[in-house]
């Protein structure tokens, strides 16, 4: 008789499918990601190393989580990796990730919340986002501060433009509605030397109005703390990271911001509260209030 395997399933499953940016190099590179950073360390010590995750073994994973998961525990997939500028197996960003949704949703309709971490792109590319069966869309946005964003994400800056960017942010809102775009932006990179905010007040000062811009318009940010990566421009001249101070007021920013503007938890986090977060960098939904009204 074969027996379950012992296994606590996560509320979300990340499927990096892309283990690789065509953002490439010190002139378009992010300057706190290490993507290309592994790609390059993995290739120089000749280890295999899969840069495109096919869609059978995509489909096998979950297949796998599925059937063990009897409890229903995982509730969301995010399909997440390198930014696409050309084409990947002759496919553009919105057919290379919505190929795997698609598959997903077809093999598995209805079991999981789909997502995708993606570049704010175009209309009609987020629109077959949303055909695939894409229900939330992740347009990160990484830093507010228009010098920042320009230093620390080269690429992003050269092929799209920061204003272009947020045009797309807002525009996308349109076809997802406002409460299924969450753009991440990665808190501590404003404080990082030798180009970013000397002081604490300076950073959350800029950091909130981003906040704002977003959530005056619904959509509601969220963020992943930022850890140096010693192989990064900024892991190796920030190794301590951005300040406590900075993150402890970054919370009460992000959440003072949404009740004034009266939005709810992010839809596909779980339950927020101290002690029932479960999402993997759930620290700004360990702040909201546990009665907060929770989204589907």
């Amino acid at each position: 008789m074969e027996v379950a395997p012992t296994i606590q399933w996560g509320y979300l499953i990340y499927l990096t499918v892309f283990r690789v940016c065509q953002y490439f190099g010190a002139k378009e590179e992010c300057q706190y990601c290490d993507i290309n950073h592994n790609w390059r360390q993995h290739k120089a010590a000749g280890r295999p190393y899969t840069g495109v995750k096919p869609v059978d073994e995509v489909l096998e994973a979950l297949a796998i989580i599925d059937r063990y998961d009897t409890a229903g525990t995982s509730h969301a997939y995010t399909l997440t990796g390198g930014s696409v500028t050309s084409k990947v197996d002759g496919l553009e960003e919105a057919d290379f990730y919505g190929r795997y949704a698609k598959a997903i949703e077809e093999r598995f309709p209805g079991r999981w919340i789909g997502k995708v971490v993606a570049q704010a792109l175009p209309r009609a590319d987020v629109q077959r986002f949303r055909d695939y069966g894409v229900q939330i869309y992740h347009p990160n946005y990484e830093v507010w501060d228009k010098r920042l964003f320009e230093l620390y994400c080269p690429g992003k800056e050269r092929y799209v433009g920061r204003e272009e960017w947020h045009r797309r942010i807002l525009e996308s809102a349109e076809v997802f509605g406002p409460r299924n775009v969450i753009p991440n932006f990665v808190a501590g990179i404003e404080m990082a030397e030798p180009f970013g905010f000397t002081t604490v007040d300076e950073a959350i000062e800029s950091t909130t109005e981003g906040l704002q811009y977003f959530m005056s318009r619904g959509i509601l940010p969220r963020f992943t703390t930022w850890c140096p990566e010693p192989t990064t421009p900024l892991g190796r001249t920030n190794p301590q990271g951005a300040p406590l101070e900075y993150h402890i007021r970054l919370l009460e920013a992000y959440r003072a911001t949404m009740e004034a503007n009266g939005l709810s938890t992010p839809p596909g986090y779980g339950p927020p509260g101290a002690g029932n977060a479960v999402f993997s960098v759930s620290s700004f939904m360990d702040t909201l209030p546990a009665d907060a009204p929770v989204s589907a």
